[in-house]
């Protein structure tokens, strides 16, 4: 299956957007844990907030594609009628909203598995990417690039 153009146009922007939110984000953690506004204690826990938001972005950024992919094949059957859409987009944003989920509980409870004790700022670095399309996709609006 081959994606619109405005829909793989999207798609990377939002991937280029959500890249750089993710960089902004690591260097702001270890901007912040440098002047000891955030504690990260053992060096272990710097690398868990790099990985957790390295792996949260590369978590929303596949469901973004999956949610594309999961629209161009609903608009594929178009033809078919209406209802076929409506079933298309549902199914995948379900999915997509299922796999969010699990990312969600993973960046819960793996930390406080691993540290023994609940470590907020890992947590944090794993779940602020799942608001990174969103503000990617202001971004490309703000920017002309998208149209409103």
């Amino acid at each position: 299956m081959k994606l619109d153009i405005d829909i793989k146009r999207l798609a990377n922007g939002v991937s280029v957007g959500c890249a750089i939110l993710c960089l902004l984000e690591i260097a702001v953690a270890l901007t912040l844990s440098a002047f000891k506004v955030i504690t990260l204690k053992p060096a272990s826990q710097i690398l868990a907030s790099i990985l957790a938001s390295v792996g949260g972005t590369a978590v929303i950024v596949l469901c973004f594609w999956w949610m594309a992919s999961a629209l161009q094949h609903a608009l594929d059957k178009e033809e078919n009628g209406g209802e076929q859409v409506k079933k298309g987009v549902t199914t995948g944003y379900n999915k997509r909203l299922m796999a969010q989920g699990i990312w969600i509980v993973i960046s819960i409870f793996v930390p406080k598995i691993i540290y023994g004790d609940f470590v907020s700022v890992v947590t944090i670095c794993g779940l602020l990417p799942l608001l990174f399309p969103r503000i990617a996709i202001l971004g490309l609006q703000k920017t002309g690039r998208i149209n409103t």
